[in-house]
């Protein structure tokens, strides 16, 4: 089993300010465990967590851990990039989406979805209820 970690997952695990901070502790350490095998994140999730961080908190050491945290720590979490494939696919995807008024995805959430059908990725670890019905969610 491989799972994918949403932007709303890691934010909250290192903002302890965050309304889901306990939540995603939870989650993390349920994720540790064997049978969910391998975490992975992409490079649009990476530019979100990083991003929010700052604009919430403007605390560059924070900034700086969830960048090494993502980028350089393969036993928490192994990191990928969206290639011109997905990137096209994910395109296709949001050009459909885009309309859906129950289900306004933004072009990152897009591009997650892509990744994960192009790689078979089975669970979306994810605070964010679009995903509901389109992939399956992990919980703490």
């Amino acid at each position: 089993m491989t799972v994918l970690l949403d932007s709303n997952v890691i934010i909250a695990l290192l903002n302890s300010r965050d309304k889901n901070h306990s939540a995603a502790k939870k989650l993390l350490t349920k994720l540790k465990r064997p049978e969910y095998g391998m975490r992975i994140t992409i490079d649009y999730i990476l530019d979100e967590v990083l991003t929010t961080l700052w604009m919430h908190t403007r605390r560059k050491d924070g900034v700086e851990k969830a960048y090494r945290l993502i980028r350089h720590t393969p036993e928490f979490i192994r990191f990928n990039h969206v290639k011109s494939d997905i990137f096209d696919s994910a395109w296709e995807k949001w050009e459909k989406v885009a309309s859906w008024p129950e289900k306004p995805l933004s072009f990152t959430d897009s591009c997650i979805l892509s990744f994960m059908e192009k790689h078979d990725i089975e669970y979306l670890a994810t605070f964010d209820s679009d995903f509901d019905g389109l992939v399956s969610l992990v919980f703490g």
